[in-house]
């Protein structure tokens, strides 16, 4: 028993038979190490993906993603904990109220 595969075609509106053997090769990407850098998180410096990895892990950080457009200094941003980053919000929240601009604002809107 031979395979056979078959594809929906619109146009016709029937199914048509596609022959086994495609068109698709394989495209593979090999990539060196990198060259040797200098940290922008506390000067280190980073010699070859590894030893970047585990610096990464022992830092605590990880890369930022790859579309987002961040100068060299935040290429890297430190996870944070739930309770850590509530503190931070908290902060930030004191430190927004206490400003006259706001507590104006608030107090017209009563």
């Amino acid at each position: 028993m031979t395979r056979r595969r078959f594809r929906y075609d619109p146009d016709s509106e029937t199914m048509v038979e596609i022959p086994l053997q495609s068109d698709f090769e394989p495209q593979v990407s090999i990539h060196g190490e990198i060259t040797p850098f200098r940290s922008p998180v506390d000067g280190t410096v980073i010699k070859s993906k590894a030893h970047l990895a585990e610096y990464m892990a022992r830092k605590g950080l990880r890369l930022k993603e790859a579309g987002s457009s961040a100068r060299v200094e935040d290429r890297y941003q430190t996870k944070r904990d739930d309770q850590a980053m509530r503190e931070l919000i908290y902060e930030n929240v004191d430190r927004m109220m206490q400003k006259s601009d706001v507590k104006r604002f608030l107090r017209n809107r009563r």
